[in-house]
């Protein structure tokens, strides 16, 4: 499975928590690469308390530690900074998240960890950016939401923004960060050199939504529908999206639906001209579509090319024929929350059950592997452990 994984041979060190740089750092081993996540003991990344958890796992820690190795680490011991230091110094790459300025005292930002390792890549990841009026103030994917405009394009029926019930902006974060540090080490590769990679939420949220980010410019703010009809539509049993904003498919979709009159009528000649009319439009379509299941409403949808899909709930996908056909979800078991399903990855081996890629570790669960590849003894980690500068989720004992 990791056989000509890009990345092998690569270390990264994941100082990082929550979900936007730990993603990336899951990327990075998932890719091959040796990805040590120091966590603070006791507690460890703040994903494994993000939602509902069993022991030290939660759905998203599960996600954003997949194939790497957990070293419980307290970093405000002499012993503990001593050994995340020896790690930056040999590693390729370095993440971070901290407050602008907060890593510092540490010894681990850029300008440290570069005097011992100058061709180390190096992000640095914040909420609101290294400068500006906001640089200090913590950031969320709540929060980035409401900040970057995203809630605003986003609304209920009611004209309430509303947010997307899922951290996209921290996920798309760490894929655009994945890219980055990817960049950056090709370029360590040729020419040997590092470089600090400096980004924030906000960037990356309003990179993702540019297009419609232009789209408020040019329109004024009051950005208008892509096209109609497009929209999500009340069946017989559930919800459909149905998008026939091209004339081929409008005219098609009117003959479908006996609305013959509508292909010849100026305020639906063409997809500007229906979006100006689009409540009328609206008002009619709706109750139409009630009239029939999703089912029913796919099959006649696709016989005319109009583009359509039932509304899922993520159970559903688990039983749906396409899914399983491209093998797009995967069924592996974790040792706390029992068998989980794993999307597959983009250019990426897919997942095998107990494979260390699929893995999602424990809190301080590397911790002897990692220190004695370090050149620590076992008796000198037995000491560390007793003193409290490592440890993880569960009550470790001195080795016998």
């Amino acid at each position: 499975m990791d056989d000509d994984l890009p990345f092998n041979g690569v270390t990264v060190l994941d100082l990082s928590q929550g979900v936007a740089a730990p993603y990336c750092g899951m990327m990075l081993a998932r890719n091959g690469a040796n990805v040590i996540k120091v966590e603070p003991p006791g507690t460890g990344c703040w994903s494994r308390q993000l939602g509902k958890h069993k022991n030290d796992h939660t759905a998203h820690s599960v996600v954003v530690h997949r194939g790497k190795r957990s070293l419980g680490l307290n970093l405000k011991t002499d012993e503990g900074l001593e050994i995340a230091q020896k790690i930056a110094a040999n590693s390729n790459v370095v993440l971070q998240n901290y407050r602008v300025g907060k890593i510092d005292k540490f010894g681990l930002d850029y300008d440290s960890v570069a005097k011992n390792n100058p061709s180390v890549v190096y992000l640095s990841v914040t909420g609101f950016g290294h400068k500006g009026p906001r640089r200090n103030l913590p950031a969320t994917d709540s929060v980035m939401q409401a900040y970057t405009g995203m809630m605003s394009i986003n609304r209920d029926s009611n004209g309430i923004p509303q947010r997307m019930d899922m951290l996209t902006i921290d996920f798309g974060a760490g894929l655009y960060c994945f890219q980055a540090v990817a960049a950056a080490l090709y370029r360590q590769a040729i020419r040997g050199s590092g470089k600090h990679i400096r980004t924030s939420l906000l960037e990356a949220s309003l990179t993702f939504q540019e297009a419609a980010m232009m789209e408020s410019y040019l329109q004024e703010g009051d950005a208008e529908p892509i096209g109609m009809p497009v929209g999500c539509f009340k069946t017989k049993d559930g919800f459909m999206s149905i998008n026939a904003r091209r004339n081929p498919h409008f005219r098609a979709f009117c003959e479908l639906i006996k609305k013959e009159e509508w292909i010849d009528d100026p305020r639906f000649a063409n997809a500007l001209d229906r979006v100006i009319h689009r409540k009328k439009l609206l008002e009619e379509i709706r109750p139409i579509i009630e009239t029939k299941t999703c089912d029913e409403w796919n099959e006649v949808l696709d016989g005319i090319d109009v583009l359509n899909a039932k509304v899922h709930t993520h159970n559903d996908l688990f039983e749906d024929p396409q899914v399983k056909a491209m093998s797009a979800v995967h069924w592996i078991k974790n040792d706390t929350l029992g068998i989980l399903p794993m999307a597959t990855i983009a250019g990426q081996p897919l997942p095998e059950d107990g494979h260390p890629l699929t893995h999602s570790p424990h809190l301080g669960e590397h911790n002897d592997e990692i220190l004695s590849e370090l050149g620590y003894s076992q008796a000198y980690t037995d000491q560390l452990r007793t003193k409290g500068v490592i440890g993880g989720y569960l009550n470790e004992k001195p080795s016998n």
